[in-house]
């Protein structure tokens, strides 16, 4: 469902204004958003399962606008990594993209 935006914005070659496009902000705003709403459910249930009860207001509004911040500015964070791996590797766009993929496939991808 993402992956057009995973790999937009793990391209090395696109420019930093290239994030800000309609066709890659816009789903990278409804990425957050959904990520969002899904982790602030699933974190309901585990306190639903665990304690039986919901998180508060307070807490689950905390929780939502700290969930979008670190998504949000997650997107950039990882971009600027992107750049730095693929000049650590000298341009070379194919051990970019396998070292990209070894890290954020397997560990890190969560949006």
């Amino acid at each position: 469902m993402f992956t057009k935006l995973y790999l937009d914005t793990t391209n090395a070659k696109l420019k930093y204004y290239e994030l800000f496009l309609p066709t890659i902000f816009v789903p990278l705003l409804f990425s957050t958003l959904f990520h969002t709403i899904i982790y602030a459910l699933f974190c309901n249930m585990v306190s639903y399962i665990f304690f039986n009860k919901i998180l508060t207001n307070q807490i689950n509004t905390t929780l939502v606008i700290a969930l979008i911040l670190i998504m949000f500015f997650g997107f950039f964070a990882r971009f600027i990594h992107v750049k730095d791996v693929h000049t650590a590797y000298n341009g070379d766009m194919v051990k970019t993209r396998n070292h990209l993929d070894k890290l954020y496939i397997s560990w890190i991808f969560i949006s």
